[in-house]
């Protein structure tokens, strides 16, 4: 289970019980269902073996012992302590699933909109690897779209550094920059990106302490490339294949 997805189930689930701390509690059957729910998406979010799985069916929402005339209140206070208690371990679970989607909002705003749409699934679930890998693909299926589907001399889709070194080159009509050394600047860019970044996150899973910085960086280039084109060239640009 995607932990953006866990996190708001969780969250849901813990607005649905915290009424009952000072409140009336819920019916058998209500409250039989939100321990249910509840074990479903920690054994999803965590794994059914899970600490959070464990210390959730420790919970007691009942006296330890039981005697002639106990009160109802004795009731109500171990009910709302096993209560407090489960509120507790939900808010735990919520926080840890937060720290692995990323402790830093990413601005949505700062990317090129059909660039973040296509990853924001990821990036919100600190998939960090595949940010950067579907990154590469999109920028680079967009740019060949948008130019038209280039191809080379046996008819087949130019792809990687040379659909960049076409896609950019000075005979192009979607060159970038106004003077020859701008050009060259944007046409070895993107050239970069698909040899440097694109080849490498397509082909190969990279395990590194420093992905989620990583992947936002070639989500910042890819969008870079994409912007430019836009500013530029807007009006030529193909948006059908």
């Amino acid at each position: 289970m995607r932990p953006a997805a866990a996190v708001g189930e969780l969250e849901k689930l813990k607005d649905e019980i915290h009424v009952t701390v000072a409140g009336p509690r819920l019916g058998d059957s209500q409250f039989s269902s939100w321990e249910t729910r509840v074990r479903a998406v920690l054994s999803r979010a965590f794994g059914k073996d899970s600490d959070y799985v464990s210390r959730f069916d420790k919970i007691s929402y009942s006296p330890w012992v039981y005697y002639d005339g106990m009160p109802q209140s004795v009731y109500d206070e171990s009910y709302q302590s096993g209560v407090s208690s489960a509120i507790g371990l939900l808010e735990g679970a919520i926080y840890e699933l937060r720290l692995a989607t990323g402790d830093e909002p990413v601005d949505e705003h700062a990317y090129d909109p059909e660039l973040w749409a296509h990853v924001k699934t990821e990036v919100e679930d600190g998939e960090w690897g595949k940010v950067a890998s579907q990154t590469a693909i999109f920028v680079e299926n967009h740019i060949r779209t948008w130019a038209g589907n280039p191809q080379d001399q046996r008819g087949n889709n130019l792809v990687g550094k040379n659909l960049y070194l076409e896609v950019f080159g000075d005979a192009s009509d979607y060159r970038l920059g106004r003077q020859a050394s701008e050009r060259e600047g944007w046409r070895y860019l993107g050239m970069g990106f698909a040899q440097a970044l694109s080849n490498v996150d397509r082909h190969r899973i990279q395990t590194r302490d420093d992905a989620k910085r990583y992947a936002l960086g070639v989500l910042g280039l890819g969008s870079l490339l994409l912007t430019q084109l836009r500013y530029e060239h807007g009006d030529i640009l193909k948006t059908e294949t």
